[in-house]
């Protein structure tokens, strides 16, 4: 199963509402996963698949095997799904 990871920096706030943006496009298009929330300080992102995140904390991330999704505005729905399902297919 595909594991996608959205981080911030305390795993409460914008990384819940990336998960569950998350979670509505994937169920849109019939695709399974899993999708946690997690704080920049504890995530281990080689562990997953895929890291949902904005560019500050993507910058601390980019050595990670996983795909980074770089989401500055977090409201754009759209935005997100176009690069989720554009990532889906370089994996």
């Amino acid at each position: 199963m595909l594991n996608i990871v959205t981080v911030c920096g305390a795993g409460v706030g914008s990384s819940m509402m990336l998960r569950l943006y998350a979670q509505q496009s994937l169920s849109e298009e019939g695709i399974e996963a899993s999708v946690e929330a997690a704080d920049i300080g504890s995530v281990n992102p080689d562990a997953f698949d895929i890291v949902i995140t904005t560019s500050d904390f993507a910058d601390l991330l980019h050595e990670s095997r996983a795909k980074i999704i770089r989401i500055d505005n977090m409201m754009d729905k759209g935005y997100l799904k176009e690069q989720l399902l554009r990532t889906l297919k370089e994996l």
